[in-house]
């Protein structure tokens, strides 16, 4: 519904001392779930506990979190259905254990700007408290504890936050950067039903006439592999320890990273020794495995989490847990293929973010032309990729140009198609099996991925 008036509202934690508090724009139109999922943003909030508006009254939220019956469904009201103009007052509560309320005010009633983006941020004071701390006495505690070298629980309430935490930081940009992510939208459109794996129906109905036509040996291919169980190892990990995510990244801690890794099928080296020079893991991005997980999980919306949040597994995650291997393997290749952003795996400047939509087009089309279960020459397939999809590096050394090409479809093309059980690769004789830089002899696509891609095209 097109919005009428801009309603500006500010946004208080209730009992904050100095306040904590925001500015915000929204349309009139906005529905209170809609608005649920703009405060949460704008606050700093993870959405991880339940909520509830207060308003004349009457409750609004999710009316399957309340048993006595008495909660309205927040997606039936808009705003503009209770506002009677400026300084009309409600409530919003959210974590119903910890009880943080948000006095919520109609600051103005403005007209709609042409152009303009809504919601939007425009002000905004201090840090949003950490998920579980407590309520807003329990944060004034926190505060104490992190602030005095000498307090008895200094030390505790500093790993607790990851040894980091600014109660006057503010990203304003950052919340607008928030607040236009794709993913709120979609999250806006969610109604309260059990969480679907398949990406689209289109694409169910191609993964369910593969998964039809495979035979016992594939079913266990696929039961069998590692980044299938070692997702289901991360997300159970995730699950039952609800990790905190790092001050600046919002990366897994050190020690999460090794507990995870410790599960792994094929435990990833995490300290070594090269040259008598100890080299010790130092980020979760060190260790591709994991980090390619986390990212793919992210990005599948599988977990939820961010700097200093805690990571949360999402009922899709649960979802996933619970389906059959097959339909989780073909969940996370569509993820991977439609959604990731290749150049994680390989973050030099070969491929921008406008070629890579049309680069992956071009794979695609080659592996599919590539026999199956017959051993193909590697380099005749990377150039036929290069030239078509017009990878550069800023070189005019075509020699050093060539290996850091063959090394881009290398780390973003064949070594995770490998790990999805599509493809398979050889070495070429006398070649350094851990140097990225070296091309490889031959690649052959499976039978188990030449129908598992056609099922994700």
């Amino acid at each position: 519904m097109p919005a009428s008036a801009i309603y500006q509202l500010k946004v208080t934690l209730k009992d904050s001392k100095p306040p904590i508090w925001r500015r915000i724009l929204v349309p009139d139109s906005v529905s209170l779930y809609q608005l649920h999922n703009i405060l949460q943003i704008v606050m700093g909030w993870g959405n991880y506990h339940l909520h509830q508006f207060l308003i004349g009254g009457e409750y609004y939220g999710n009316p399957e979190d309340d048993e006595m019956g008495e909660t309205e469904n927040e997606k039936r009201f808009r705003l503009n259905q209770f506002v009677t103009g400026k300084g009309f007052k409600f409530l919003y509560e959210y974590d119903f254990g910890d009880s943080w309320e948000h006095v919520i005010q109609i600051e103005a009633v403005l007209p709609v700007e042409k152009g303009k983006r809504y919601p939007v941020c425009v002000e905004g004071k201090r840090a949003c408290p950490p998920e579980d701390v407590g309520g807003i006495w329990g944060y004034k505690d926190f505060l104490e504890a992190i602030s005095n070298p000498k307090h008895p629980e200094h030390d505790e309430m500093l790993e607790w936050c990851d040894g980091d935490f600014d109660p006057e930081h503010f990203d304003l940009e950052a919340v607008n950067a928030a607040l236009q992510h794709p993913r709120r939208a979609r999250e806006e459109d969610q109604v309260f039903e059990e969480p679907d794996l398949s990406p689209d129906e289109e694409i169910l109905a191609k993964i369910e006439n593969w998964i039809n036509s495979l035979d016992d040996k594939q079913m266990w291919q696929i039961e069998a592999l590692a980044i299938r169980r070692d997702m289901i190892t991360f997300l159970n990990y995730i699950k039952e320890k609800r990790p905190i995510g790092t001050p600046s990244t919002g990366n897994l801690s050190l020690k999460a990273v090794r507990e995870i890794c410790g599960q792994f099928v094929n435990p990833p080296v995490l300290d070594e020794t090269i040259g008598g020079k100890a080299h010790k893991l130092r980020s979760e991005v060190d260790v591709w495995p994991l980090f390619h997980l986390h990212i793919l999980a992210n990005t599948g919306e599988l977990v939820t989490g961010r700097q200093a949040r805690t990571w949360k597994i999402t009922p899709t995650g649960e979802a996933f847990l619970n389906a059959h291997p097959h339909l989780q393997l073909g969940f996370m290749l569509h993820t991977w293929w439609h959604y990731e952003d290749w150049r994680i795996a390989f973050p030099f400047m070969v491929l921008t973010e406008e070629q890579q939509p049309s680069f992956k087009r071009t794979v695609l089309k080659h592996l599919l032309k590539l026999p199956v279960d017959e051993p193909v020459s590697y380099e005749q397939f990377a150039d036929q990729v290069i030239q078509e999809s017009h990878l550069t590096w800023p070189t005019n050394e075509q020699d050093a140009s060539k290996i850091i090409k063959y090394s881009a479809i290398t780390c973003m093309v064949i070594y995770p198609l490998t790990d999805f059980g599509v493809l398979e690769y050889k070495f070429r004789e006398g070649t350094d099996k851990g140097h990225n830089l070296q091309p490889l002899a031959a690649i052959r696509l499976t039978a188990l991925g030449k129908g598992l891609l056609e099922a994700i095209s």
